[in-house]
């Protein structure tokens, strides 16, 4: 039986990032720089596999070098919060999409960054090491009787090319942050609420996000990293996935989507299904009843069916 179309599309897409660190047949994990394979069986089986079962396929669709992910992928079950102000809910009940920032229109000037400024001259003699390195190693032709000058003039183009890419790539990439925690948070509560009385929270799952998100490969969900920039720098492809290590009380997880023809200036909507995004939601402790009901008549009017809870924190002790 063989395949109607070998096209590499959306469905073999999600294939390779739902079975992106391991053979799909024998479940051996991958290793940096293995070659793997995905296409069809005799069957007209889809699978994924390196070396190990790639004698099962057929029909090739794609062959490439494995790379591990640049992030850590979240388990399905783990539990994310976004809190935010009353306005802010409507819009995302009235627009159906997440709401992705453009990465210099966060606050913090970090986002992206590949280290401290005064740290670039380590940074850019690296990458002009490296680069004079492969001139001069590259193979199939390459001119091998350039001199050190020649050398060093092409590697100093390619290192501020990396520098330009760096530039751009903050125009080109947009993120939806989320807060990891079995529980809510009153520090949650305070950062993203401008208006404590009038917050909303909503509850979801790792898998929620991404099957909410149509299991869309382009966008990609991933814990944050924290770091001490004054110590090392991010990769060259990996900036997006760390911060600062003063921010690691946000346990972030984001999800980011990138596109090089970008015209957004502030960000981009991304459809959602938000009946099945959302498992719960909730009004700050601090709350009134009347806003309570006010969001319950928000709920209903764009068909979100959805309980209503009234944030944990509110909960009174005895002594």
């Amino acid at each position: 039986m063989q395949p109607m179309t070998l096209k590499h599309n959306i469905t073999t897409r999600r294939f390779i990032e739902e079975h992106h660190d391991w053979c799909s047949v024998c479940n051996t994990p991958f290793l940096d720089h293995h070659t793997t394979h995905l296409g069809y069986t005799n069957k007209g089986k889809l699978i994924y596999t390196s070396d190990c079962c790639a004698n099962e396929i057929v029909t090739t669709i794609i062959r490439h070098a494995y790379q591990k992910r640049a992030y850590k992928k979240p388990t399905e079950e783990t539990v994310l919060w976004r809190f935010m102000d009353f306005t802010k809910f409507v819009s995302l009940l009235k627009d159906k999409s997440l709401f992705f920032t453009r990465a210099d229109r966060f606050e913090d000037p970090f986002e992206g960054a590949k280290g401290l400024l005064k740290n670039k001259p380590k940074w850019d003699s690296f990458y002009k090491n490296h680069m004079i390195e492969a001139i001069r190693t590259v193979p199939g032709g390459s001119n091998l009787n350039k001199s050190d000058k020649e050398l060093l003039s092409e590697a100093l183009k390619l290192v501020d090319s990396l520098n330009q890419i760096g530039k751009r790539q903050v125009q080109e990439t947009f993120i939806n942050c989320w807060y990891e925690n079995s529980h809510e948070s009153e520090a949650m509560w305070k950062l993203y609420t401008s208006t404590l009385e009038q917050g909303i929270a909503i509850k979801t799952t790792y898998k929620r996000l991404y099957k909410a998100l149509n299991r869309d490969p382009s966008i990609h969900i991933g814990h944050v990293n924290y770091i001490d920039y004054e110590s090392r720098f991010t990769g060259v492809n990996e900036s997006f996935w760390y911060k600062r290590k003063s921010f690691e009380h946000e346990r972030e997880v984001r999800a980011i989507v990138s596109d090089h023809f970008a015209k957004e200036s502030f960000g981009r909507l991304v459809p959602v299904s938000l009946n099945y995004l959302i498992e719960k939601v909730y009004v700050s402790p601090t709350s009134a009843e009347w806003f309570k009901d006010l969001v319950q008549d928000v709920m209903a009017k764009y068909e979100l069916n959805k309980k209503l809870y009234v944030s944990s924190l509110k909960a009174q002790p005895f002594h």
